[in-house]
């Protein structure tokens, strides 16, 4: 189900064949779409940029992405001389790649997302790091500590072999791969040089971690080339195809009835299509027997089972159970012998 916010478009929009679960017509301060929809679960949401107060203002588009899942976004642009390619680079900059001026535009993006390729020529690197030097100190004081100036780290082109790079994506929708990646760091603080990244979205940013990076995939080729002096990285890869990168990729799955058919009725080969991958029960409340009777009824194996957690936490016992069986790294001692053995304590 879909969601429209519409005001100068209203009446086109209302032509669209979709099937919308929420509407709402005039126009709002971007608290209130913040407000209404930050836990409401949508497919796609058509956002005619009309509808939104102060618009034109990049801080409000800014917003907007760092509050909602920015993928599931469509922007309706009005035929106005001020929503210009500068304007076009700077919500590309943001996360934002699906937007349109047609109907058309809108039906073809519900089935068929941009990537960051399909809109790189729209996207002015030069304008953007412009952008950022001429902003005041005062501005800029809040904007995040780079990781790499952090470690003292310089690109170089050449790689440390010895690097594990561990990708995450949500099987289901919100499974948790952000602050599952934000909780794995914490716990490897101190023990392993750690980069986390996530790619096209802000969604770090609410934990007031410095080191935690996030970027396009305009950018991410320069962060890459940085990732040789890091022992781990984690890498919230979303919507973005670096799967060739990873040493590892996690797909996390929360097992709830809800998010479990709802990623069936998208996809009923979803988990037959990666059963031989590591699949991750995620914010699980399964129990060992539940978990292999999912197993047998899913026909694929969980390569772990993680409860809900405390984020608040700096250790959970849990997670160390977890980065030893990816080898990231491992207590010869351990007498472990299953992946549930931690819930038998």
């Amino acid at each position: 189900m879909n969601v429209i916010i519409a005001n100068q478009y209203k009446d086109a929009l209302s032509n669209l064949n979709i099937d919308v679960i929420k509407r709402m017509d005039g126009v709002f301060d971007i608290d209130v779409i913040i407000d209404t929809f930050a836990n409401f679960y949508y497919n796609r949401m058509i956002l005619d940029i009309t509808a939104l107060k102060d618009y034109l203002n990049i801080a409000t588009i800014q917003r907007l992405s760092a509050s909602l899942d920015a993928s599931k976004i469509i922007l309706f642009l009005p035929d106005d001389p001020r929503i210009n390619n500068s304007y076009l680079s700077k919500i590309i900059s943001l996360g934002i790649y699906n937007f349109t001026r047609d109907l058309s535009g809108v039906t073809y993006l519900m089935d068929n997302p941009n990537s960051y390729r399909d809109v790189a020529q729209y996207h002015d690197l030069a304008a953007s790091d412009n952008n950022f030097q001429s902003q005041p100190q005062n501005q800029r004081a809040n904007i995040p500590v780079n990781p790499f100036d952090t470690f003292n780290i310089q690109p170089q082109d050449n790689y440390n072999p010895t690097t594990k790079v561990i990708g995450f994506k949500d099987l289901t929708d919100d499974a948790g791969a952000t602050t599952l990646i934000y909780m794995l760091k914490k716990q490897l603080m101190g023990l392993k040089k750690t980069l986390a990244v996530e790619i096209n979205k802000n969604d770090f940013s609410y934990f007031d971690d410095h080191e935690l990076l996030s970027v396009t995939e305009a950018n991410y080729a320069s962060t890459k080339a940085r990732f040789y002096q890091f022992e781990i990285v984690l890498i919230d890869l979303n919507n973005a195809n670096y799967d060739g990168d990873c040493t590892d990729i996690i797909y996390l799955l929360e097992p709830s009835t809800i998010k479990l058919n709802t990623l069936m009725r998208k996809d009923r080969q979803a988990l037959e299509k990666i059963k031989d991958k590591k699949i991750v029960l995620n914010k699980s409340l399964l129990t060992v027997s539940d978990v292999k009777d999912f197993e047998y009824e899913a026909k694929i194996k969980m390569f772990y089972n993680i409860p809900p957690l405390d984020e608040r936490k700096d250790h959970q016992m849990v997670l160390d159970s977890f980065l030893e069986k990816l080898d990231v790294f491992r207590d010869n001692s351990s007498k472990s012998g299953g992946i549930f053995d931690i819930f038998k304590k």
